[in-house]
C-alpha cells in the first residue's frame, strides 16, 4: 500500500469521492515534469533554477531571487516560451481520465489545458488567472483551472515567483487564494507535485486542522516522497500521506477506479431519462443541478431529523411522519384541474404563510402526492440559478409538468423570464414563501399572473395528531402528556406548527423558556456558528456554505454540533452537504432576535464576520450568475429588512467595518444611503437632520456611479423624492432628477424583460406629490409619463395596488 497509513474505511471514502468528482487538485511543478514542448522536457524546480542562473550569469541562489533579475525579454524566453505549447505527458493524461471539482496549480505552463483539448475529454477546462474574479461552474461539465502564479497564455498579467510577490498576493486578499484557503478547511483536496517550498502553501493550510476536515467527504491527501516535513504537515493538517510522485498517485487512482464515470453519468438516472433528445450535455448538467425529480415510489425512512425541525425527506413522507393538513388535498385537486385545463387559472400558485406554519412540509407533501399519481413533478433547489435554457428543456417534455419552488422569493427574478420563454401550456409552478416577503414577491412578479393561497393555522385536531406522531416516535418525555393528550393539544393549537414541535420536544414549555434554557450556558464557537448559520438562513433559506461558516466562526467542536442532541444543532440544507442551516429555522430566528437584544456586540460581530468571509465569493460575475453567496450577501446588507431589525443603532458600525471589502459594490452604497435616509426620518427638529438627507443623496448617487443598474437608480429616485418634499427651494430640481432616474430604471428593466413594480410606484407617487405641491410637468416629462402610464396599465393589470395609483395619476393630469 503506497499510503503511509490508511484504513479500509478511508480508502473506501477516497474511491467514493473520486468516483463522484468531489476532489480538488492542487498541483506543483512535479506534476508537469514528464510533459514537454519544443524546448524539451519541462524542468523541475531545481532545473529551472540552473536555467535562470545561466540566463542571468549569476550564481544559483533561489528561484525567487533569480526571477527578479530577469529582464522582460528574458522572462519571455525563459518563462513564457519555456512553458508554452506543451505536449502533456503520462501523468497529465492519467489525471484527466477522472472527473475533478476544480484544479488549482502553481504551474504557469499549459499542460492541463492541452490535455483537455483532446477528443473525448471528460470535462471542459476553463483557465483562470489568479487575478480573475471568483466564479463557480454550474456543473461538472466545466472545470476551472486556476493558475495561482500566472499563466503563459496571459504573460502580460504577470507571474508570481518571488517571495515578495507571494506576500503581496496574500496580503491584498486575492479572491482565489482566499476561496482556496476556505475550501482547504473542509473540502477533499489532493496536493501533488509540490516541493513544500511554496510560500503560499502554508497560507492555504493555515486554518485547516484535523477537526476542521469533514469525515463525510473523501480524505485529503499529500502526494510526496517520505520526508519528515511531509509527515509533520499531514499530522498537523489532517492529511493522508501518499508516499510517491504524481504519476504514482494517478496510477493508483486508475487501479482502484479503472472505469471512472463521465460527468453525464453522474446525473441521476431518473433525470437522464427525463432529458429529451437533443439537449446538450452542458444544459442537461445545469438542469440536473437545479432540479430534482420527485419520486413516486420510495422506501420509508427508518430514522429521521424531521421531528426535530428539518424539512421532511421523501422517505419521511412515505413513512407518514407528517400530519394530515386539509390544504394538501385542496391543492392537489386545484393542481389537477389547472393541468387538465390550462385556461382555468394562473400558471403560478403561491402558498403564503407565516414563518414556521409548515409551508415547506405541505409543499413537499403535495409534490410527493402528485408524483405518486404519475404526474411528472420537479423540485427546484433554493441553491439553483435557473438558466435561460430551462424553458427549452421544459418545452421538450411531452407530459404535464408540475414545478415546485420552496422559498419562491429566491427564484423570483428568474421566473418572469422563464414564463415568457415557455411555449408549454400544461405546466404549473407552485411555490411557498413567508408572508412578510410577499411585498417583495409582488414587486418582482408585477407582470406575472399568479394566485395566492394560505390557510395553515393549526386546529386542536391537528395538534392532537402532532402529539400522536411524537408519541409513536417515542419522543415525548413527560408521561402525563400521554395520559392527557387533548389537554396538551389545547396548549399548542394556536402555535405555528414549528413552534409546537419544539414545545413538544421540550416538555411543552413556552417558547421563551425553551430559548432561555438553550442559551443560558451557550458560549464559544458553537454559539457563534449557530448565530452565523441562523443569520445566513434568515437572509437566504439555503443557509451558508460549510467552509465559509467554519472560516468565519471556527471549527472547534463543529462535528458534535451536527448531532441531534446538541443544544444548538446544525444540519445541512442540501443532499450533498455543502450548505449549513440551523436544525429548526423558527427556533433559530427567535434565538437570533434574543441575542440582538441581549448581546448586540455579538450580533454585530456575526454580521461582520459573515460579510468578510462572503466577500471573495461575490463579484459582478457571480451576481449575474445568481450564485448563492451574492443572494445571501444581498439580503445580509439589506438595511430595511435585516440590518435595522437585528443591529438597530449599530447598523452604521456594521457598514463602516466592512467598507474596505465591499465599497466596490453598488448595493453596499444603496443600503448606506437608505440607512442615512432612516436617520433623517427618525429625527424631528435636529439641526443635523438635513445633513443625513444630504449624505443619503450623496451615497445614492455614488451607487449609481458604481453601477448603472435599476436597483441603485430606484434607490436614488426614492431619496431624491424625499429630498423634493424636504426642500422647497430645490423641489423642482430634485423632482426632475428623480423623474429621469426612475424613468431610466424602468427602461433598463424593460430591456431585461423584467417589470419590477417599485420604480413605477415611486414615480407615480412622486408625480402626485409634486403636482400636489404646485409643481408643473414640462412637455418632455408629460410625454414620457403618459407612455409609462400606458405600459403600466397593461403590464400591471393584475397588480391591485398599482391600479389605483394609475387612475390617480391620470386623474391629476386631466
Amino acid at each position: 500500500m503506497p499510503f503511509k497509513s490508511i484504513t479500509g474505511k478511508q480508502e473506501a471514502a477516497l474511491i467514493s469521492a473520486l468516483r463522484a468528482g468531489q476532489y480538488n487538485l492542487l498541483l506543483g511543478a512535479g506534476f508537469s515534469m514528464d510533459s514537454s514542448n519544443a524546448k524539451g522536457q519541462l524542468p523541475s524546480g531545481s532545473e529551472l533554477l540552473e536555467e535562470l542562473a545561466a540566463a542571468t550569469k549569476s550564481r544559483k541562489t533561489t528561484l525567487q531571487r533569480l526571477y527578479q533579475m530577469l529582464t522582460a525579454l528574458q522572462v519571455k524566453e525563459n518563462i513564457t516560451e519555456r512553458f508554452i505549447g506543451t505536449e502533456p505527458g503520462e501523468t497529465a493524461k492519467l489525471m484527466s481520465s477522472f472527473v475533478w471539482r476544480r484544479i488549482f496549480t502553481w504551474n504557469v505552463d499549459d499542460v492541463i489545458e492541452n490535455v483537455y483539448r483532446r477528443d473525448g475529454a471528460l470535462q471542459r477546462a476553463v483557465p483562470k488567472h489568479f487575478n480573475d474574479v471568483y466564479v463557480d461552474p454550474q456543473s461538472l461539465e466545466e472545470m476551472l483551472v486556476i493558475h495561482l502564479h500566472g499563466f503563459v497564455h496571459q504573460p502580460e498579467r504577470g507571474y508570481v515567483f518571488s517571495r515578495e510577490q507571494y506576500v503581496k498576493q496574500i496580503t491584498k486578499v486575492n479572491p482565489w487564494m482566499t476561496v482556496l484557503t476556505q475550501r482547504m478547511l473542509s473540502e477533499p483536496v489532493i496536493i501533488a507535485g509540490s516541493t513544500l517550498d511554496e510560500v503560499d502553501l502554508s497560507y492555504y493550510l493555515a486554518l485547516r486542522t484535523g477537526e476542521s476536515a469533514r469525515d463525510d467527504r473523501g480524505p485529503s491527501i499529500l502526494v510526496m516522497e517520505d520526508d519528515p516535513e511531509a509527515t509533520m504537515l499531514c499530522e498537523r493538517h489532517g492529511l493522508l500521506h501518499f508516499v510517491g510522485y504524481s504519476n504514482d498517485f494517478f496510477k493508483y487512482c486508475k487501479s482502484v477506479l479503472p472505469s471512472p464515470p463521465t460527468p453525464t453519468e453522474l446525473i441521476p438516472k431518473a433525470m437522464r431519462q427525463l432529458m429529451p433528445l437533443g439537449v446538450s450535455k452542458a444544459t442537461a448538467m445545469a438542469f440536473s443541478s437545479d432540479f430534482e425529480i420527485v419520486p413516486g415510489v420510495v422506501a420509508p425512512s427508518t430514522s429521521s431529523r424531521f421531528l426535530y425541525g428539518h424539512y421532511p425527506s421523501w422517505g419521511d413522507l412515505e413513512a407518514n411522519r407528517d400530519i394530515a393538513r386539509p390544504m394538501v388535498s385542496d391543492l392537489i385537486v386545484d393542481i389537477e384541474k389547472r393541468l387538465s385545463d390550462p385556461l382555468r387559472g394562473a400558471r403560478v400558485l403561491v402558498l403564503s404563510e407565516t414563518s414556521g406554519a409548515g409551508k415547506s412540509t405541505v409543499l413537499r407533501r403535495v409534490a410527493f402526492e402528485m408524483a405518486r399519481r404519475g404526474i411528472r413533478t420537479l423540485m427546484c433547489s433554493t441553491l439553483s440559478r435557473i438558466a435561460p435554457t430551462t424553458a427549452d428543456v421544459f418545452d421538450l417534455v411531452d407530459e404535464p409538468l408540475v414545478v415546485v419552488i420552496d422559498n419562491l422569493a429566491e427564484q423570483a427574478t428568474a421566473l418572469p423570464d422563464l414564463l415568457a420563454r415557455l411555449e408549454k401550456t400544461d405546466i404549473l409552478f407552485i411555490g411557498a414563501e413567508r408572508s412578510y416577503r410577499m411585498k417583495y414577491l409582488k414587486q418582482v412578479l408585477a407582470a406575472v399572473d399568479f394566485d395566492q393561497t394560505g390557510q395553515l393555522a393549526m386546529t386542536a385536531i391537528q395538534a392532537r395528531r402532532l402529539i400522536e406522531s411524537y408519541a409513536r416516535a417515542g419522543a415525548i418525555g413527560d408521561h402525563s402528556v400521554l395520559m392527557r393528550r387533548d389537554e396538551f393539544a389545547q396548549r399548542i393549537k394556536d402555535d405555528p406548527i414549528a413552534v409546537a414541535c419544539c414545545r413538544i420536544l421540550n416538555d411543552f414549555r413556552p417558547l421563551d423558556r425553551i430559548i432561555d434554557s438553550i442559551t443560558a450556558d451557550a458560549s464559544g464557537p458553537a454559539l457563534d456558528r449557530f448565530l452565523g448559520a441562523a443569520l445566513a438562513q434568515h437572509c437566504f433559506y439555503g443557509g451558508v456554505r460549510y467552509e465559509i461558516l467554519i472560516a468565519a466562526f471556527g471549527s472547534g467542536g463543529s462535528t458534535a454540533q451536527f448531532e441531534i442532541n446538541h443544544p444548538l444543532p446544525l444540519d445541512f440544507y442540501d443532499e450533498s452537504n455543502r450548505f449549513v442551516i440551523p436544525e429548526n429555522a423558527t427556533l433559530s430566528d427567535n434565538i437570533l432576535e434574543r441575542f440582538a437584544n441581549t448581546d448586540p456586540e455579538r450580533i454585530l460581530d456575526t454580521f461582520v464576520k459573515l460579510a468578510d468571509e462572503l466577500g471573495p465569493w461575490v463579484n459582478r460575475e457571480t451576481i449575474i450568475a445568481r450564485a448563492p453567496e451574492p443572494r445571501l450577501s444581498g439580503r445580509l446588507f439589506d438595511f430595511d429588512s435585516v440590518v435595522s431589525k437585528f443591529l438597530g443603532s449599530k447598523a452604521e458600525m456594521f457598514y463602516e467595518r466592512v467598507k474596505d471589502s465591499w465599497e466596490w459594490n453598488s448595493r453596499y452604497w444603496e443600503q448606506v444611503a437608505l440607512m442615512k435616509l432612516a436617520r433623517f426620518d427618525a429625527l424631528s427638529n435636529s439641526p443635523d437632520k438635513m445633513d443625513f438627507l444630504e449624505e443619503a443623496l450623496t451615497h445614492a448617487r455614488h451607487a449609481v456611479a458604481v453601477e448603472l443598474h435599476p436597483f441603485p437608480l430606484t434607490t436614488l429616485g426614492k431619496v431624491l423624492l424625499r429630498h423634493m418634499v424636504a426642500s422647497e427651494v430645490l423641489m423642482k430640481k430634485s423632482f426632475d432628477e428623480a423623474f429621469v432616474r426612475l424613468s431610466d430604471a424602468i427602461t433598463i428593466e424593460e430591456r431585461r424583460n423584467r417589470i419590477a413594480a417599485q420604480p413605477y410606484n415611486l414615480l407615480f407617487n412622486g408625480v402626485l406629490s409634486f403636482l400636489g405641491a404646485g409643481g408643473e410637468l414640462d412637455h418632455t416629462q408629460l410625454t414620457r409619463l403618459r407612455e409609462i402610464l400606458a405600459k403600466s396599465a397593461t403590464r400591471h393589470s393584475i397588480e391591485r395596488e398599482m391600479q389605483p395609483l394609475i387612475v390617480a395619476v391620470n386623474g391629476a393630469l386631466n
